[in-house]
């Protein structure tokens, strides 16, 4: 069985193949991008803010918050907005509304990592199932023709296992890509929930 042969019996498995593994890389570089504009470092900015808040400051704590364009930003500027509006709001109020902002935008950190986790689990059983197809068609093809040695059969298997092959090269990365991302997320995360609290404590001490 000739490679392109294999191609035309199994083209809907490799192409579905060949589509995850656009959209992994896509989802990959996508993520990559996005979470290195997430990162900020935590000590320099609470620097600021400190120094800001100390001198009653609020308006320029706000823009400086806005102007950062990352999800930290995000959740603070509106928390000291809503400081500013509301004088009077207790501690419970501000983190109700902390915790509301962080959850959606840490939801948006781990954007398509889903999908992308799924292409990591599932691609190694579609080349697996590809495998089995080319096999099939391998076998069939050596008893309709009445004959071929060893040598014949192992050839068929081994462009048969190419499917295999290809599930394994979408997986890998996508895995790969998947646990680092999740541990990236989490170190965002934890500078964001600690950025915020520390903001909080400034804002109405315990």
């Amino acid at each position: 069985m000739a490679l392109q042969q294999m191609w035309s019996q199994a083209w809907p498995i490799l192409s579905v193949l060949l589509a995850c593994s656009v959209l992994s890389g896509a989802i990959i570089l996508e993520r990559w991008v996005s979470l290195r504009r997430a990162a900020f470092d935590r000590e320099s900015l609470l620097n600021k803010l400190e120094k800001l808040l100390s001198e009653n400051r609020l308006d320029q704590a706000i823009t400086l918050c806005e102007s950062m364009r990352k999800p930290v930003g995000k959740v603070i500027a509106p928390l000291l907005e809503l400081s500013r509006r509301h004088r009077s709001a207790d501690r419970e109020r501000l983190e109700r509304w902390a915790a509301r902002l962080l959850q959606v935008e840490i939801s948006q950190l781990g954007r398509y990592l889903t999908v992308l986790g799924t292409i990591g689990s599932v691609t190694p059983f579609v080349g697996l199932f590809g495998t089995v197809v080319g096999i099939i068609h391998a076998f069939r093809s050596i008893a309709e023709n009445a004959g071929g040695g060893p040598g014949v059969v192992a050839n068929g298997i081994a462009e048969a296992l190419v499917a295999t092959a290809l599930g394994l090269f979408v997986a890998i990365p996508a895995v790969v890509g998947y646990n680092l991302y999740l541990r990236k997320i989490e170190r965002i995360s934890e500078d964001m929930q600690l950025s915020v609290d520390e903001v909080t404590d400034w804002l109405i001490p315990r």
